[in-house]
C-alpha cells in the first residue's frame, strides 16, 4: 500500500513538472511546416493529458486551490480552448460566486473583442443555471439538513451578491457592458416595451482611418472612444464593443431622427479629446423595437 502511494506521488510530481515546463506552441511561426505542426500538436496533447490526470488527483484529494491554478495556467496559454469553463465550475463548487462572475465576464470580453462572438454556450449555461452547485449536493438529496446548510451558505452570500449586482459606480455616465450582457439588456428592453410604450434605437458606430498613409493605434483610439461614449450618452443608455473597430449603442427614449445630432455630439467630443480616427454610423429599429415604438 505504501509503495502504491509513493508511486502515485512520484507520478503526480512528474505531471506537475511536465505541466510547468510547457509554455505553449513551439515556435508558432514554423507551424506551416507539417512535421513541425505534428510535433507541436503531439506536445499539446501531452499537456492536455497531464492536466486531466492532475485534475483527477486534485478532485480526489479535494485540492481546489491547485485545481484553479491548473486551469488558470491552461486558460492563459490557450484562451479559446474552454479552460475558463472549468475555472467557473470549480469556483461555483467553492461558493465563490464573485470569482466565477469575474472569470465569466473577462472571457465574454475576450471573445467579443478578439472574435466578435459570445463565449461557448456550455459556459453560459453552466453559469446561468449554477448546475454544478446542484450536482455537488445531489449526494445528500435525501437529507433535509444538507439542503438547509446549502441554503444557509447561500443566504450568507446575500450581501456579497447584492454588492456584485448593484456595485458602487458613478451613475451619471452611460452603461458599458460586455456583448453577452448587452444582448440580454436588449432583450429585456424589447420585453419591457411590450407593456410600456417608449422609443429605443440601436446605433452601430464604426471607427475608421482618415489618412490611409498614416497608421493610427486602433486599440488606443477605441479606448478613447469608449470613454467619450460613457461621457456623451445618457445614464439610461447602454453600449458594448463589437470586434476591433465597432461599438453598438442602445439609445433609450430616442427616435431615429434624433440620432444625427447624437452622432455629431460624439464626433465633436471625440475630436476635441484628440481622436485621430474617422467615425461612421447607422441606426436601426428591429422589428421588436418597431412593434412597440411610440
Amino acid at each position: 500500500m505504501e509503495k502504491a502511494r509513493s508511486g502515485g506521488k512520484e507520478k503526480a510530481d512528474l505531471l506537475w513538472r511536465a505541466n510547468e515546463i510547457y509554455r505553449g506552441e513551439l515556435l508558432s511561426g514554423n507551424l506551416s511546416d507539417m512535421w513541425f505542426f505534428r510535433k507541436s500538436k503531439y506536445y499539446k496533447e501531452l499537456y492536455v493529458w497531464s492536466i486531466e490526470e492532475l485534475e483527477k488527483e486534485l478532485q480526489n484529494s479535494g485540492d481546489h486551490i491547485n485545481r484553479l491554478q491548473l486551469y488558470a495556467r491552461a486558460a492563459a496559454i490557450y484562451p479559446f480552448d474552454g479552460w475558463q469553463l472549468r475555472q467557473v465550475r470549480c469556483n461555483l463548487e467553492l461558493y465563490r460566486y464573485d470569482e466565477a462572475l469575474h472569470i465569466y465576464h473577462e472571457t465574454a470580453e475576450l471573445y467579443a473583442k478578439e472574435m466578435a462572438i459570445e463565449p461557448p454556450k456550455e459556459m453560459q449555461e453552466c453559469f446561468e443555471s449554477l448546475k454544478l452547485m446542484d450536482e455537488n449536493h445531489k449526494k445528500g438529496a435525501g437529507n433535509i439538513e444538507d439542503f438547509r446548510n446549502m441554503d444557509k451558505a447561500f443566504q450568507r452570500k446575500k450581501d456579497d451578491i447584492q454588492r456584485a449586482l448593484f456595485e458602487d459606480e458613478k451613475t451619471e455616465k452611460a452603461y458599458y457592458c460586455t456583448y453577452p450582457s448587452f444582448a440580454d439588456y436588449c432583450r429585456l428592453v424589447a420585453r419591457t416595451k411590450e407593456r410600456n410604450k417608449f422609443s429605443a434605437v440601436l446605433m452601430f458606430l464604426t471607427l475608421s482611418q482618415r489618412n490611409t498613409h498614416k497608421k493610427i493605434d486602433i486599440p488606443e483610439e477605441m479606448e478613447l472612444l469608449k470613454e467619450v461614449l460613457k461621457d456623451t450618452l445618457r445614464i439610461g443608455d447602454a453600449f458594448t464593443r463589437y470586434g476591433s473597430r465597432h461599438f453598438i449603442l442602445m439609445l433609450m427614449n430616442t427616435k431615429t431622427k434624433s440620432c444625427g445630432g447624437i452622432f455629431r455630439r460624439i464626433e465633436t467630443i471625440y475630436g476635441k479629446r484628440g481622436g485621430k480616427g474617422d467615425l461612421w454610423y447607422y441606426t436601426d429599429m428591429t422589428q421588436k423595437l418597431k412593434r412597440t415604438s411610440v
